[in-house]
């Protein structure tokens, strides 16, 4: 599949996941086996004005491309602008958040709030693809609730206005993450459109990825919250379409010592401080498998130095 002039290699990817897709937790995918991966969604206006905390989250290594930036807003010209930062700060792709269900962000008319408006959307692409060289992505879902499908008619009009590629999280804003997917509304989008459609939403295991690529016709999967304390899947999921064996998932020793590299990257990313907050988020999704996970939940939260979470690590991931 190429999205623009970007090959990518095989169609399991990582979705963006807000306050986890750092560049950490790319390069592990990356390492287990993401054909694409893309940064969190950062706000296009504090990337415009080259914000230091926003150049943090466009942090990115030649090692993990091909990579996405994702930036968010309603202002075409201020997209436009922090598009010309991804690209400068060396991203293959800038990819478009129209789904994001944060009402924070739908309260100020941004994320999911322009599934409503495809007009709107359609002028943020076309100034967007005009303003960098590299190729333009949008993340949609398949509308503002239930009864309004906006999904194919947004596809549609994105394609006209010069983007390479459009992802669906097969859910409504309104469903945010509650209920299952409806995968259905990938298929109609890869129906209307002829550019690359990814697909995205319950995608927990790997054989998740394989059925709803073959029901839906897509081109590629984005796997988001399946692969948080889980990148195994994207091996997993690789074998399975190819043809090969399953492969097993890893023992309470293997995902220990992953959790651990991974922590490592971060403290060494963010610095301790930052790296200790961020902590429990990202440990106690590897740990959700092992029989005592609501004492290592606890002890977490009592780690005050990387000496001691790699102790709490040794005692329960056995």
């Amino acid at each position: 599949m190429k999205i623009g002039t970007v090959r990518i290699a095989h169609p399991i990817t990582l979705a963006p996941m807000e306050e986890h897709t750092n560049y950490p937790f790319r390069l592990l995918a990356k390492q287990f086996g993401a054909s694409l991966v893309c940064t969190e969604r950062i706000d296009a206006a504090d990337v415009a004005r080259r914000d230091r905390r926003a150049l943090k989250l466009l942090h990115t290594q030649p090692q993990e491309a091909p990579r996405a930036g994702q930036i968010s807003g309603a202002d075409p010209a201020v997209c436009a602008e922090a598009a010309r930062v991804v690209e400068e700060k060396g991203f293959d792709i800038v990819d478009l958040n129209f789904e994001c269900p944060i009402k924070r962000l739908v309260n100020r008319g941004e994320g999911g709030a322009l599934l409503a408006d495809p007009t709107a959307v359609e002028r943020i692409v076309a100034a967007v693809a005009k303003a960098v060289s590299i190729p333009v992505t949008l993340k949609i879902r398949t509308g503002p609730d239930a009864t309004r499908e906006t999904a194919v008619l947004i596809a549609q009009r994105a394609e006209q206005a010069g983007a390479a590629a459009v992802d669906l999280h097969a859910r409504s804003v309104a469903q945010a993450y509650l209920g299952g997917p409806d995968w259905s509304a990938v298929a109609r989008v890869k129906q209307a459109v002829g550019i690359p459609v990814l697909g995205s939403g319950g995608i927990r295991v790997a054989a998740d990825a394989r059925k709803y690529l073959t029901e839906s016709g897509a081109d590629a999967v984005a796997v988001g919250r399946g692969c948080l304390g889980n990148p195994w899947i994207f091996r997993q999921a690789r074998a399975l379409l190819q043809g090969g064996a399953d492969i097993p998932d890893p023992t309470p020793a293997e995902r220990g010592r992953v959790l651990l590299g991974l922590i490592e990257a971060e403290f060494q990313f963010y610095g301790p401080a930052a790296a200790l907050r961020r902590l429990a988020r990202t440990s106690c999704y590897f740990a959700k498998m092992i029989p005592e996970f609501a004492a290592f939940r606890e002890g977490v939260h009592r780690v005050r130095d990387q000496a001691e979470f790699r102790r709490l690590v040794k005692e329960h991931f056995r």
